[in-house]
């Protein structure tokens, strides 16, 4: 069972109940989002899973066929900002990054008119404050809503640099795919609610935390420092691996997704804001939080970066950031479904 086996299974299942007829709007709104997941893979370099549907099943040719034949189109490609961005030499803490956005926008910057801010707007509305929780954002995909929520004046907000290239430096190349793939384990024995899908990824996520010492012992030295009765953490979605991970090591977790993956809608549907995977390249690709900074390194309790040397990323992210400063006090929040 993995990643591979699932997503064959499941992408050969769903063509088979697609094709050869007229679809219905939700049939086709369905397609259309199963065949961005595999665009968007294609296009961060994965290609594994493409290629080895297509040269089984033809599976993405199909797909594309099903759309044409309905008389509908994919859903375009976001392609990320800028493939090449040079940064500083020198380390600082994300503190350093808010203070220097903060500047920005006190000498004067245009608010970016970017249509999602709205949406992430909603998302952090949606989130809300919960008495006696610790709020934990896992950076860089959460930059936007940690700002959000400290520009209210909050305490108990957690920045936590916790990606791919943390894991790799903390624990080795591959560990997050290892801290993955009970979720696709998980999926294809069957599992149906939240329940019983973490009972099922609790235990092997564990095993791969225990068999990564140094990991582990970070993670429960960073959970450790919260004193709150909760923590929710916060990020943009898909699989939820480091959310799931933090869940694993303290009973106080729980976690907020933008959005996830249409096999997970009915799985992470309490912990969700939107069905609308579509939407995830937006929230990840905006400057503050695709390539502002990146991750440099982790000591001493502490998370640095190293950020970006153009003065033109830096104004867009202040604006992005500007946006969420200047919202009408009277717009209404609206979870989507």
């Amino acid at each position: 069972m993995g990643f591979l086996s699932f997503n064959e299974k499941y992408y050969t299942k769903v063509l088979e109940r697609l094709e050869g007829r007229t679809l219905g709007k939700d049939e086709l709104y369905e397609a259309r989002q199963l065949l961005r997941l595999l665009d968007d893979l294609l296009d961060e370099g994965y290609t594994l899973l493409n290629c080895t549907l297509e040269e089984k099943y033809s599976a993405v040719s199909r797909l594309r066929a099903i759309l044409k034949a309905n008389n509908e189109t994919p859903f375009p490609i976001q392609k990320r900002i800028l493939r090449e961005v040079e940064y500083a030499d020198a380390e600082t803490d994300v503190e350093a990054v808010c203070e220097h956005l903060s500047k920005r926008i006190r000498n004067g910057v245009a608010p970016s008119d970017n249509p999602f801010l709205d949406g992430l707007i909603n998302y952090c509305r949606w989130i809300s404050r919960r008495p006696d929780t610790a709020y934990v954002f896992l950076l860089r995909d959460a930059f936007l809503p940690y700002l959000y929520f400290r520009g209210s004046g909050k305490s108990g907000l957690y920045p936590w640099v916790i990606n791919r290239n943390f894991l790799h430096q903390t624990a080795g190349e591959g560990v997050d795919d290892l801290l993955r793939l009970p979720v696709y384990e998980a999926l294809e024995s069957g599992v149906s609610d939240y329940g019983d899908f973490f009972a099922f990824c609790m235990p092997r996520i564990r095993k791969v935390l225990s068999e990564h010492p140094v990991l582990e012992r970070v993670l429960r030295e960073l959970l450790d420092g919260i004193r709150e009765s909760k923590i929710l953490v916060i990020e943009s979605g898909y699989c939820g691996t480091v959310p799931l991970t933090l869940a694993a090591l303290d009973n106080r977790v729980d976690f907020r997704l933008y959005t996830t993956a249409p096999f997970l809608y009915e799985i992470y549907r309490e912990k969700i804001f939107c069905r609308r995977y579509e939407q995830i390249r937006s929230f990840e690709t905006l400057y503050a939080q695709d390539i502002l900074m990146k991750f440099s390194s982790f000591r001493n309790g502490r998370f640095y970066v190293k950020t970006a040397a153009d003065g033109e990323i830096w104004e867009r992210a202040a604006g992005e950031v500007a946006a969420l400063q200047d919202v009408n006090s009277t717009f209404r929040m609206k979870r989507q479904i």
